[in-house]
């Protein structure tokens, strides 16, 4: 019975030494049959040599085989693995996006490499980046590994860039050691924001703002300055080579150009602009009153052409003017006297609504006047007045043509005249003379000839009857020219 216990626990013991070194073997990966070491303190433990020892039974003098093992050995210490520098080197962008490329260069502390005279090889191990192996050969002067990783490509996703650094040796077995870090470059591409399409260009159109020629009209003949000023619409670009050009009636010789060309070159004008050009210009100095129309193009190499139509009046100077003033002389109190005034239109255009008036000083009929209506251009007239003084002494008078100009502007000649005003003669009457002063011999017949106040009464006679001819005379011819001027004024 005692020796049937003995056995039982022989066998118990060598299972539990059997499980002991079961538990200590290594367990190896697939593929490379490498240990795997996650974090930074991994290492491959050596193998354990187990030997089977005799077993002695010994029951009451009966030896007995007892298995004892072998005892395994603590494993060596692996020093942590770290990442103790890195720079990132992004290619072409500040930001890493997906398709993107960077140079990454990592220093690893790794104190296990160096004392193992292992040389270091690390490789990608994640899904968002791909790249070759860095490998970095066995330097006994430090711990500290520099890994470089060049082109590597980030393929989107996850930042972590993930890598195992295998140690190998030909002495000793490899490990694997797998550290990371974030990459902060890497970023998801924005989506492309669509470009705007451009606005269709708002091209401004041209146009003639205004235009002077130096006053109301032009006189024919003379030379004179046509400005004019350029305006353009609102717009978003500009007009490209502007250019003016001005054009004249086919049958007109009337207007010309004094200097200069027809055409100018403007060149750019942005929208809302104003720009002023002038042209030397000289009209016919035969044409007749009126007007020239001139048309302005306007082109440019982006816009729209356009004319616009400009007038210019065109007066002729005027020559109208009294060319002769007949008045009396002398003339008695009381006698009525006759003025008559000639005028000429020298000029090219006709006179409109011409009147005469007569003023002065000791006039007894002042404020007479006479409307003649229109003188064609080229014709002469007259006008007459009677005048009578308001006493003795002098008529200083004048006559005062007024009319409308071919601008409609009215107008004034002026011609003065003067006139000597005599007492009438007196006629005395021998019936009323003083008897002391008369003659003892009137009214006596005086032997062989007419007594003397005869002949007086004779010669008072004779200057009474001239005095009246006279009047009569004059009264005569005046009618006769007034009737003359009111058939000529309806031919006027």
């Amino acid at each position: 019975m005692k020796q049937t216990t003995k056995k039982i626990a022989s066998l118990a013991l060598s299972f539990a030494l059997a499980l002991t070194l079961f538990a200590g073997a290594p367990v190896f990966a697939e593929g490379d049959n490498l240990p795997v070491v996650t974090g930074s303190t991994a290492r491959t433990q050596d193998p354990v040599d187990q030997t089977d020892g005799n077993v002695d039974e010994t029951d009451d003098g009966n030896p007995a085989a007892t298995a004892t093992p072998t005892p395994t050995p603590d494993p060596t210490p692996v020093p942590d693995a770290f990442i103790s520098n890195y720079s990132v080197d992004v290619k072409d962008d500040s930001q890493l996006y997906p398709g993107g490329k960077m140079n990454l260069s990592i220093t690893v502390v790794d104190e296990w490499a160096g004392t193992h005279n292992a040389q270091l090889r690390a490789r990608i191990n994640s899904s968002s980046f791909v790249g070759k192996d860095a490998v970095v050969p066995y330097d006994s002067t430090t711990n500290a590994y520099k890994f470089e990783f060049k082109d590597i490509e980030y393929l989107g996703g996850d930042n972590t860039f993930k890598f195992d650094i295998i140690t190998e040796n030909a002495s000793e077995a490899r490990a694997i050691i797998t550290l990371s870090l974030p990459i902060n470059q890497c970023a998801e591409r924005p989506e492309a924001t669509p470009t705007p399409t451009p606005a269709p260009p708002e091209v401004p159109k041209i146009m003639v703002k205004d235009f002077t020629f130096g006053g109301n009209s032009v006189e024919a003949g003379k030379e004179f300055t046509l400005e004019l000023t350029l305006f353009t619409t609102s717009g978003n670009t500009n007009l490209e080579d502007v250019m003016v050009g001005l054009t004249f009636p086919s049958d007109s010789k009337n207007v010309s150009l004094a200097s200069g060309s027809m055409n100018t070159y403007v060149g750019t004008m942005g929208p809302n602009a104003t720009r002023t050009i002038s042209y030397k210009m000289v009209t016919s100095a035969t044409m007749e009153p009126g007007s020239v129309n001139i048309t302005v193009q306007l082109t440019s190499k982006n816009g729209e052409a356009a004319s616009s139509p400009i007038s210019i009046p065109v007066t002729q100077p005027e020559r109208f003017e009294i060319t002769n003033i007949e008045a009396p002389e002398t003339m008695m109190m009381g006698e009525e006297g006759y003025l008559s005034v000639t005028f000429v239109n020298k000029g090219k255009s006709s006179i409109n609504n011409l009147t005469a008036e007569i003023q002065g000083e000791n006039l007894a009929n002042p404020g007479q006047s006479q409307f003649l209506g229109n003188v064609a251009a080229g014709t002469e007239n007259s006008v007459d007045f009677s005048v009578m003084a308001s006493a003795e002494g002098v008529i200083n008078g004048k006559v005062i043509l007024s009319y409308e100009n071919s601008k409609g502007e009215v107008a004034t000649v002026e011609k003065e005249f003067s006139c000597t005003v005599d007492a009438m003669p007196m006629i005395e009457d021998p019936g009323m003379m003083d008897p002391g002063m008369m003659d003892p011999t009137m009214g006596e017949d005086v032997e062989g000839g007419m007594p003397i106040w005869g002949w007086a009464l004779i010669v008072v006679g004779v200057g009474a009857v001239a005095a009246v001819a006279v009047v009569v005379i004059r009264k005569k011819q005046a009618a006769k020219k007034l009737a003359q001027l009111e058939d000529e004024d309806e031919d006027i």
